[in-house]
């Protein structure tokens, strides 16, 4: 169909032609013989000329239609956001052109559905690096040491709630930024720029640094690893900053204990051999100065023995072993006690031990022996504190929550502000008392254990500098069916 196409166009042109050329003569002044001739060339001329405008119409026509129906198909790809393939009558004239389409459309097809796999392949890879960049996160998050994380241009890239907190800046308002800009801290940037010069897997200094908001003075221990690709390329620096100031606060504390436990073990000590060496030697001539130097050396015995029981104290509270004694008694008792031990330390100083116990029977269900010694160390340290001629004074009374209160005020120098917080701290002494009685700094710690971790029972302190200071004790009281429960 498409050559017999061809072959009346072809024909249809020679028609129209010869019949051009007929006419042109036949109007060039032929007449006569010729004026037949002229007639039947002028009808062929007019049929072909009509045959060859009517087939130039149905070739346009049918044109039209195949590029309306190639338009719509491609409105249709379009539409349905996809690649096809055009069809078309194969008898159309433009089925070659169509063919050409195709075979564009469909290299672009194959294109698109490899960049399409390239694609899910990226986001497959995106998605993983993401659930591993959320990974690193939460694994750095979690960790209670500040850790910061630059990358190869060093810009912050990650940094942990306790980086932020030491070094004062808010990772959502200062991501990427240059860490220069972020970090206030000389030493910490050469670091980075040292670490990625080496690139050192392991580059650790001791740093001191004052808190921004505290203004604490800080140990820090910075650990500062280069971080390389598979070429050995630097992409980044993680620094992790572990705080050593309580470490060092504490390895001086222990190391102030071990000193004043020394010298507290040697004054009574020393007391105990020079008395029991005049004694051995005669020089106590009379009754009455034997027995003295006797009473002198119980004294200190119990000072000793004191001191002995404290650091025992303390090493069964850590490790867990204190086996508590639970038995009803009589408070009223145990600070009777406390003051007939301590009378003589009072006279010593002339200070007056004044006793306001509210009622007789104020009985707790608690471990009689560390309540004892609770009272003794309190009192102990008030008789210790105050000048000569003051008074101390213990009261004890039930209040209205069905508890038992016992209060020890004395005028001593009184606690500073500052100290007020660490009083209670193990090892901890008031530095500004440090000169006017010497101790260890575990009484009041081991106060604080016994009462609120051991009988879940209160303490609390006022004070004023040059005023005294008065310690509370809150205990709740033995109901009548404890009572006959521990009977």
């Amino acid at each position: 169909m498409f050559c017999t196409r061809r072959l009346m166009l072809v024909l249809s042109a020679l028609l129209i032609l010869a019949g051009g050329t007929s006419f042109v003569l036949a109007w060039l002044s032929l007449s006569g013989l010729f004026s037949l001739t002229r007639w039947y060339f002028d009808l062929a001329f007019a049929l072909v000329t009509l045959l060859g405008v009517v087939w130039i119409g149905f070739a346009w026509s049918g044109r039209r239609t195949t590029i309306s129906l190639i338009r719509q198909q491609l409105h249709q790809f379009e539409q349905a956001d996809r690649i096809g393939m055009i069809m078309v009558d194969m008898d159309e004239d433009l089925t070659e052109l169509v063919a050409e389409i195709n075979q564009y459309l469909t290299n672009i097809e194959f294109r698109f559905e490899k960049e399409r796999c390239e694609q899910r392949e990226l986001l497959m890879q995106a998605d993983v690096a993401e659930t591993e960049r959320h990974q690193v996160e939460a694994v750095i998050f979690s960790i209670s040491e500040a850790v910061i994380v630059t990358n190869r241009y060093d810009e912050l890239l990650m940094a942990n709630q306790a980086a932020q907190d030491l070094y004062d800046f808010r990772l959502d308002l200062h991501n990427l930024s240059p860490i220069e800009q972020v970090v206030d801290d000389p030493d910490l940037l050469k670091m980075v720029k040292l670490v990625r010069q080496d690139k050192s897997r392991a580059l650790v200094r001791l740093l001191q640094r004052t808190h921004p908001l505290s203004g604490q003075k800080l140990d820090l221990k910075v650990t500062a690893s280069c971080l390389l690709d598979s070429h050995q390329r630097d992409i980044g620096v993680v620094m992790v900053v572990h705080d050593m100031t309580s470490e060092n606060d504490l390895a001086r504390l222990k190391d102030d204990f071990v000193s004043c436990v020394s010298h507290e073990l040697k004054t009574p000590l020393s007391s105990i051999r020079g008395y029991a060496e005049m004694i051995a030697e005669g020089e106590a001539d009379s009754p009455e100065l034997c027995r003295k130097y006797c009473l002198i050396i119980q004294e200190q015995a119990e000072r000793l023995n004191r001191l002995i029981d404290d650091v025992l104290n303390l090493s069964r509270l850590e490790s867990g072993q204190v086996d508590l004694q639970l038995e009803p008694f009589d408070l009223g008792g145990v600070i009777r006690n406390v003051t007939a031990v301590l009378r003589p330390q009072a006279q010593a100083k002339s200070i007056e031990l004044d006793v306001e116990v509210q009622s007789d029977d104020l009985t707790l269900l608690a471990d009689c022996d560390m309540i004892y010694q609770v009272l003794l160390n309190i009192v102990g340290n008030a008789l210790k504190y105050s000048p000569a001629q003051q008074k101390v004074t213990i009261r004890a009374w039930q209040d209205e929550d069905a508890q038992i209160a016992i209060e020890i005020t004395d005028q001593g120098p009184g606690i500073p502000r500052e100290s007020m917080d660490r009083i209670f701290e193990k090892f901890y002494r008031v530095p500004e008392n440090n000169s006017i009685a010497g101790g260890t700094g575990l009484g009041l710690y081991l106060v604080r254990e016994i009462i609120e971790n051991l009988h879940q029972g209160r303490i609390d302190v006022r004070s004023q500098v040059g005023l005294g200071s008065t310690f509370t004790i809150t205990l709740p009281l033995c109901r009548p069916s404890q009572l006959l429960g521990a009977r």
